[in-house]
């Protein structure tokens, strides 16, 4: 089966809360107060096998629109770039990183326990981090964080935008955290440059 009619397997379901098919990337989203929810397929074939993955994402808008004026982006990237991106296995440890598929017979099997999964966890999570307090309190409760789907430009520059909008008071201590790093992990002093120019629009926010 195709990737296509997989992801189509889950329209009418996901339709009953919220998400529509966004035909052209091919993943669902929800539109929030923020930005979006959205759901991800990965979809990876091997002669007679294929592995099918899942992402949750959260986008803030107003996040990726600042950042984006700062970091080298190319195309429209900063129209589609996400916020935060799980894989289900981070979301609960129960759940596996992606689905080893040996035949179309065991696609209906995967499909349900995905949606139990999404209405047990992953609805609950995309909610949760759809929260700007809580969003800015998993990058920066923890600089050291290792958030798999982001190089450290990325991540240092959502994690000093989300304070400075959704924890003002902590901006300045979350922003000598990240130069310290900077300084630490030896980062191109372009990357550096960027950041600079990030905070000085920021301090003047």
């Amino acid at each position: 089966m195709k990737i296509k009619e997989m992801i189509l397997l889950h329209e009418e379901f996901l339709a009953d809360f919220g998400f529509s098919l966004e035909k052209k990337q091919l993943h669902y989203s929800k539109t929030t107060n923020q930005g979006k929810q959205i759901i991800f397929f990965h979809h990876t074939h091997f002669n007679d096998a294929s592995y099918l993955e899942y992402h949750l994402g959260v986008r803030f808008d107003l996040v990726e629109s600042i950042i984006h004026k700062f970091l080298p982006t190319l195309g429209d990237y900063k129209d589609r770039s996400i916020t935060l991106v799980e894989t289900l296995d981070k979301i609960d440890p129960k759940m596996p990183k992606r689905y080893f598929l040996e035949n179309d017979m065991e696609i209906n099997s995967v499909i349900q326990k995905v949606e139990d999964f999404l209405v047990k966890d992953g609805f609950p999570w995309m909610d949760s981090y759809s929260k700007g307090v809580k969003l800015e309190r998993f990058f920066n409760e923890d600089p050291d964080r290792n958030i798999v789907t982001q190089n450290f430009t990325y991540r240092s520059s959502r994690g000093i935008a989300l304070a400075k909008l959704y924890n003002p008071s902590r901006y300045k201590e979350v922003r000598d955290i990240y130069l310290a790093k900077m300084d630490e992990m030896q980062v191109t002093p372009f990357s550096v440059a960027c950041f600079l120019n990030l905070l000085g629009y920021l301090d003047n926010l």
